[in-house]
């Protein structure tokens, strides 16, 4: 008799690493809107249009893709790994990020060539209501497929708190798996007896690092290897969380670039289908060119890789267990409750003072993906329009 494991391994269908390549070349394209709407963009084709990979395991993928390094790059490292091995996690995340870095170079280039840079503000708010859909449509999924209990709202209603007081969310999201499990062990009494949950934690040598950096002399193409790789392993609570560090480390200590340049960097990879974190290759571009820009994007990247490789061999180590399983669950509840407040946040930030116009087209959105299944691509596209013809 067959488990229903087995079965469900034998369903999942197959594909060439060329054909992998192919689909995250084109997801990297058109993944404009941040993690989350190219994360929504992976589930869709993945998930439910091909049904290569299992909701189980992309669940867990997005779950373990938060730890360290750019959440969408490491979900795409966790579904090429799946399906094809080392090599279909490598490809699939070097084709993934490849066009986001052809527009940085083009566009940095552009700027220290003419010493200005296109206006993208307009086509941003544009497709904005189109990645706030995505993004509630994605906790709704999420939601639909966890059993409520007392736990869930509680955990939800921690995150979206804690958010609001700007606690880190990678924070949070420890905190909530291990409440979870806290939960299950002693509240309900379903956990192992042993509690084999552990990850490595390159936070610890967050401390050293930014020391390190200060000694740092002129950006040679070693110096750029060791300055973004050290970054990567401190590379903590998402693209964003960078900000403050980058600036801190190359405006402040190196002195390597200055404070306008680095805003254009910010603004340059706001512009990009990409992750926030390809800023890498505009401040490598800065540096030294096309090299310095392959090298930055390479090296800060490249921890989070590694780092998800011993995840992902410890996932399956202990996917059985219970104590596992709650500590995922838990993290899996933490991501609904960010999403829900991410949506917030970027609604405020983009759509006030509110526009009717955009409230619909949100809301056409959100009803389009959750229910319809209408693919993100059609929308974006809309958006595009939008913002470049209609906003002023």
């Amino acid at each position: 008799m067959q488990s229903l494991q087995e079965k469900e391994k034998k369903d999942i269908k197959s594909i060439s690493l060329f054909q992998l390549c192919w689909e995250f070349f084109k997801i990297g394209t058109i993944g404009f809107g941040g993690g989350w709407v190219i994360i929504s963009m992976i589930k869709h084709r993945f998930v439910e249009q091909k049904q290569l990979i299992t909701e189980e395991d992309f669940t867990i993928g997005i779950s373990l893709s938060q730890f360290l390094g750019a959440f969408a790059v490491n979900t795409t490292s966790f579904v090429g790994r799946k399906l094809r091995g080392i090599w279909g996690s490598l490809l699939s995340t070097f084709f993934f990020l490849l066009p986001s870095f052809v527009i940085v170079c083009i566009l940095a280039g552009l700027y220290f060539k003419f010493n200005k840079v296109f206006n993208f503000e307009h086509i941003l708010k544009g497709i904005s209501p189109v990645v706030i859909a995505l993004m509630l449509s994605t906790a709704f999924d999420l939601s639909i497929k966890i059993k409520k209990d007392s736990t869930f709202f509680l955990i939800i209603s921690l995150v979206i708190i804690g958010g609001m007081f700007n606690i880190n969310y990678v924070v949070l999201l420890l905190f909530s798996g291990l409440f979870q499990v806290f939960y299950s062990y002693f509240i309900k009494g379903n956990g192992e007896k042993s509690l084999p949950i552990f990850f490595l934690q390159p936070n610890k040598i967050s401390f050293a690092l930014p020391a390190l950096f200060s000694m740092v002399g002129t950006p040679s193409m070693i110096t750029i290897s060791f300055v973004f790789f050290g970054i990567g392993f401190i590379f903590l609570g998402g693209g964003y969380a960078l900000l403050p560090l980058l600036q801190n480390i190359f405006v402040n200590k190196l002195q390597w670039i200055s404070n306008h340049d680095f805003i254009v960097g910010i603004a340059i990879s706001q512009a990009t289908p990409g992750p926030f974190a390809i800023i890498a290759t505009f401040l490598g571009y800065s540096l030294q060119g096309i090299s310095g820009a392959f090298l930055a994007t390479l090296m800060i990247f490249l921890p989070a890789f590694l780092f998800l490789q011993i995840l992902i061999n410890l996932q399956n180590n202990f996917r059985d267990n219970k104590n596992v399983r709650s500590f995922l669950r838990g993290i899996n509840i933490a991501i609904i409750g960010q999403l829900l407040l991410l949506s917030y946040h970027f609604f405020l930030a983009t759509l006030t003072p509110i526009s009717v116009i955009s409230i619909i087209f949100l809301l056409s959105s959100f009803i389009s993906f959750f229910i319809y299944r209408i693919p993100p691509l059609f929308f974006i596209v809309i958006g595009i329009v939008y913002g470049f013809f209609l906003i002023k």
